[in-house]
């Protein structure tokens, strides 16, 4: 009766494969350092009362101008940073922490 739901690609890219994902919006900012470029995207916000999100993807060569709206895909990656130690402030629990830092590739 209800059948899973499926992504269904936009036009003129494909479905993405595991760990990838498809980004629209409009660039806000590119910077370069060494041989990568840094775009900063801004995604529409899903209903006029929420902020949109802002993502980061590394790609090889530019993905376009400041103010240009885009869709690209990326894969998704991340990485582990240095664990600290944190403590409850009700019940003193001491735990470790460890951040995960996400990435965004663009599929080149």
């Amino acid at each position: 009766m209800n059948a899973p739901a499926t992504a269904s690609p936009s036009q003129g890219t494909r479905a993405p494969a595991p760990m990838q994902v498809v980004i629209k919006g409009r660039i806000d900012a590119a910077r370069r350092h060494d041989k990568t470029t840094y775009t900063r995207i801004v995604t529409p916000a899903p209903d006029p009362y929420s902020r949109p999100q802002t993502v980061e993807v590394r790609s090889r060569q530019r993905l376009g101008q400041a103010g240009d709206e885009i869709t690209v895909q990326a894969q998704l990656g991340g990485y582990t940073r240095k664990p600290f130690r944190s403590t409850d402030k009700e019940t003193g629990e001491v735990t470790m922490v460890t951040p995960v830092d996400l990435t965004l590739d663009a599929v080149e």
